[in-house]
């Protein structure tokens, strides 16, 4: 059994296992709108923000949402013993990342289409005037924050603190990842306000850093 045909058939168990129950996106769809609403009544909407408030507001919408639904993700099959079927997968067992990470990055995308639209509506931010680059950026920092959640989330996958471990892992690790996304956002919705070049090396740094990283690590947190 090539790894290939391995990694295709562990997205589809998790898609049909999220298209059953709807677990991640459900609940990141209503967590993250529901925070909205709350930022939206303590700012009275952020029409009048400046761009970078309202950029950071977005993802900082995001990265909640995307933190606290990544310990859920995989909870059914640890709880009932799925998992150890997984792990006899006769393939390395970085395969068994990337098909995760994979997986989580669309269901989150799913996620992050609604809560977007929800974003502008309800908080009546101003809108990007570079929509494909926005969406590009969109694209790059959910593939970044999917990648070290990922990662982050089998690190404290044993742990019973899980739930806690993860966020309290995910956000010290992900400052210049939530650095460069706002910075991005912002170039997006007022372009010419600065060169996003850097920024763009950084987001860029950690998707290859977390593309390679678990092909070299993945195995041995495994078995820890």
């Amino acid at each position: 059994m090539n790894s290939l045909r391995v990694f295709r058939m562990l997205v589809w168990k998790d898609l049909k296992t999220e298209l059953r129950g709807g677990l991640f996106v459900f609940s990141s769809i209503s967590f993250g709108i529901l925070l909205l609403v709350i930022i939206g009544m303590a700012l009275d909407a952020a029409g009048n923000l400046p761009v970078e408030w309202s950029s950071g507001l977005l993802w900082m919408s995001l990265f909640f949402t995307t933190a606290l639904s990544m310990t859920r993700h995989d909870f059914k099959e640890r709880e009932y013993g799925g998992w150890l079927g997984v792990l006899l997968a006769p393939v390395d067992r970085s395969v068994v990342f990337y098909a995760k990470w994979l997986t989580t990055c669309l269901f989150v995308l799913v996620s992050e289409l609604a809560m977007v639209t929800a974003f502008f509506v309800i908080l009546d931010a101003k809108p990007p005037v570079l929509l494909a680059r926005f969406v590009l950026v969109m694209l790059g920092g959910t593939v970044g924050l999917t990648g070290v959640g990922t990662f982050m989330a089998t690190l404290a996958a044993n742990s019973s603190l899980r739930d806690v471990l993860v966020p309290l892992l995910l956000f010290p690790l992900t400052i210049p990842l939530f650095l460069a996304l706002i910075r991005l956002t912002v170039f997006t919705i007022s372009p010419g306000l600065e060169h996003p070049f850097v920024w763009v090396e950084i987001l860029m740094g950690y998707i290859l850093v977390f593309s390679f990283l678990p092909w070299l690590l993945y195995e041995t947190l495994m078995e820890v």
